[in-house]
């Protein structure tokens, strides 16, 4: 409602409907912050007067009963009625005075908030305008970059496409040329000139000397005279020539009991029996 007080705690602000403090200093709290500062100390939380007197605090009901009403002023003369309701209604009227103060307060405090927002927002929008139209131009100018670059891409394109008509044209040329620089004929003259190495005996394609037997006996005799010192007479060939007649040999039967010995020592030495030895002596004899 419209004519309900306001609690005048910074911190707290809401409406006063049920119990409420009320103060000499003409401040009024809810029941809550008032019961809560009150046990604290007696002075008043909204402008810190001392309040020391009985009746400097006061707790009342917003909502009295019809008992209380028919009873409250009952008795009293009609000046101290007047005076208890005027000095009422100044208590009223000073807390809406209070409130509109307030409020108009925070609604100039408000309007300093839109018009700094305002200027801010002026200023952020005058700096993106700026960069908006910078990036028009911007665009723009990479627009006419890339036309020309279309441009000197589509020129280098046909250079290259007239380069490679060129080469191919150049290629088959070549070619035809080729064809009719190399044929049958140049071949068959080419094979008809030998090289004097091949009727020297040596290979066409390693160039290696091809020689018979002869010539290498040859030259290994020379070698070897080469090799021998001076003074010394040449060396005889060694000629394997096969005897007429067989080897006769004419030993006499000691002879062979010596021969015989030295066999069987030798088998001895070899590690082989006696018997393989007497073997053998036996046949021998």
């Amino acid at each position: 409602m419209d004519n309900d007080l306001i609690c005048n705690y910074k911190k707290c602000r809401k409406r006063l409907t049920t119990f409420a403090w009320v103060t000499s200093c003409s401040h009024i709290f809810c029941d809550e912050d008032g019961t809560r500062e009150f046990n604290k100390c007696y002075t008043c939380p909204a402008c810190e007067t001392s309040l020391s007197d009985k009746f400097d605090i006061v707790r009342i009901d917003l909502q009295p009963s019809e008992q209380y009403k028919s009873m409250v002023l009952a008795g009293q003369r009609p000046e101290v009625i007047m005076e208890i309701c005027s000095r009422a209604m100044s208590f009223w009227t000073y807390q809406s005075h209070q409130e509109r103060t307030y409020q108009e307060y925070m609604c100039n405090k408000a309007k300093e908030r839109s018009v700094q927002l305002e200027k801010y927002y002026e200023q952020v929008l005058s700096t993106t305008q700026a960069e908006l139209s910078s990036l028009k131009n911007q665009i723009s100018a990479n627009r006419k970059e890339l036309e020309s670059t279309k441009k000197r891409f589509n020129e280098v394109s046909e250079k290259l496409m007239e380069r490679n008509r060129q080469h191919q044209k150049l290629q088959s040329m070549y070619d035809a040329l080729r064809r009719r620089t190399i044929t049958p004929s140049s071949f068959d003259g080419q094979l008809g000139r030998a090289p004097p190495a091949a009727l020297r005996g040596h290979d066409s394609s390693f160039d290696m000397p091809i020689a018979t037997g002869q010539d290498v006996l040859a030259r290994q005799s020379s070698l070897s005279n080469v090799l021998r010192p001076a003074g010394t007479p040449p060396e005889k060939e060694f000629v394997l020539r096969p005897s007429s007649t067989p080897v006769q040999l004419n030993l006499s039967h000691q002879d062979l009991s010596s021969v015989h010995i030295v066999q069987n020592r030798f088998n001895m030495e070899l590690g082989t029996p006696s018997k393989r030895a007497g073997g053998y002596r036996r046949g021998a004899d």
